[in-house]
């Protein structure tokens, strides 16, 4: 198969193309991107006959239409998606080549949908929001969602150590511009069926979860993502979805750029000049980010997702939790990739604009599971609790590596 990686040469569609590079259903890929020198260094660092270097814009259709031609996937990882995503997805549609990228914004994922019917009509998959959180988040959840038999009430949760920015400033300022995106002004919840906007980063609506040693407890807030917005529609009958957060090195320091409202993207007088709170303050985090350690970081993120429902007429919850120390474009872009193969192999045939949450869990995990951590890292595997309507509390995994898990995950007992 021959896959596009669009933004293939930044942090995370690096290490997708780095890990798709040594698996043999992989013919070629095409590291395209906006900065053309690095796609040409990452083509001579990986030193393979199956790697090509393009410079691509995705804002130029006649080059990006060019580039899609008798490709079998695109990956996707230009950001920012709210910016960005429309121009691929219409692309790959006319195409009609498979589709998958790491959207990690709310209000792209809603305009995204716009385009199922486009999609289902040309027979090809834009698989959406396939990352860490949007992605792995979504597959935890359908875990959890296939165990019951009524799913009422979802929150999925991240917390990361920190927000690496790269060494790249364009990719480093995509970060932190979806991080202003995510909590300026209000956002979407899903609650009492229906979505919402909500204020983010406030103490309403807080969550607090009990990770195992090293990240111990960790409180989450609303804040904007594509979760409340893709799952309802795939997980029926679910009654609240949210998306919860928490940056543990300077969380503080987020909730004051929401009371400052320093996310605005509208242009202030600032002496003879015009300039943005969003332009200034992305600007000034780069080139001070000491000001992003303002907490203490323990060297690992993770995930925390809630499913609540019935089994059986009995109220049931499960709590999926993982950590890792892996990297932001680790965690990010080798799902991406494991999607990307199952595309390209034909494993995953739901024409339309689909979510994580449509994908069979024991798919993924297998591709997940052909690349091995590097040494040292570390990864708590996937831990399962399940807790009972008296709030009792029945460990089901301790932290198993998912591979392990494929019975337990597949059943429905």
């Amino acid at each position: 198969m021959r896959i596009l990686a669009i933004g293939g040469a930044g942090e995370m569609g690096s290490v997708a193309v780095e890990h798709l590079i040594t698996q043999p259903e992989c013919s070629e890929i095409i590291i395209a991107d906006y900065n053309y020198e690095a796609a040409v260094k990452l083509k001579e660092r990986l030193a393979s006959p199956k790697a090509i270097a393009l410079k691509l814009d995705v804002m130029d259709k006649p080059a990006l239409m060019e580039a899609m031609k008798d490709v079998t996937v695109v990956m996707n990882f230009a950001g920012p998606f709210y910016k960005l995503a429309h121009y691929v997805v219409e692309a790959a549609i006319e195409s009609k080549v498979n589709y998958v990228d790491v959207c990690d914004d709310y209000d792209a994922t809603s305009k995204l949908f716009d385009y199922d019917k486009a999609a289902q009509e040309a027979g090809v998959t834009i698989l959406i929001g396939m990352g860490a959180s949007p992605g792995i988040s979504n597959m935890f959840t359908r875990i959890g969602a296939d165990w019951l038999d009524q799913v009422e009430e979802i929150h999925t949760c991240w917390a990361t150590g920190d927000t690496d920015t790269g060494e790249d400033a364009k990719e480093g300022a995509a970060v932190l511009y979806h991080l202003l995106h995510a909590i300026g002004g209000t956002v979407p919840s899903y609650q009492d069926y229906d979505w919402r906007q909500i204020k983010p980063m406030i103490d309403a609506g807080a969550l607090t979860a009990v990770f195992p040693p090293p990240l111990g407890e960790v409180t989450f807030h609303d804040i904007g993502h594509p979760e409340p917005i893709t799952i309802p529609r795939f997980i029926k009958g679910v009654k609240t979805v949210t998306n919860k957060g928490c940056v543990l090195s300077y969380t503080r320091l987020v909730r004051n750029l929401v009371d400052l409202e320093l996310w605005q993207e509208k242009p202030i007088q600032l002496g003879n000049q015009m300039i943005s709170p969003a332009d200034f303050t992305v600007a000034y985090l780069l080139q001070n980010p000491q000001v992003m350690q303002t907490g203490e970081s323990v060297g690992v993120g993770g995930l925390y997702i809630s499913v609540k429902g019935t089994k059986k007429g009995e109220t049931r919850k499960y709590e999926l939790m993982r950590m890792s120390s892996e990297s932001m474009g680790e965690a990010t872009g080798l799902p991406t990739a494991a999607a990307a193969i199952l595309l390209g192999s034909g494993k995953i045939k739901q024409a339309g604009v689909i979510a994580p949450e449509c994908i069979d869990p024991v798919l993924l995990i297998k591709e997940l599971a052909k690349r091995e951590a590097p040494e040292g890292q570390y990864n708590s595997g996937l831990i399962i609790r399940l807790v009972d309507a008296e709030g009792d509390v029945k460990v089901i995994s301790p932290g198993k590596p998912m591979i392990e898990l494929l019975d337990e995950i597949s059943s429905r007992d």
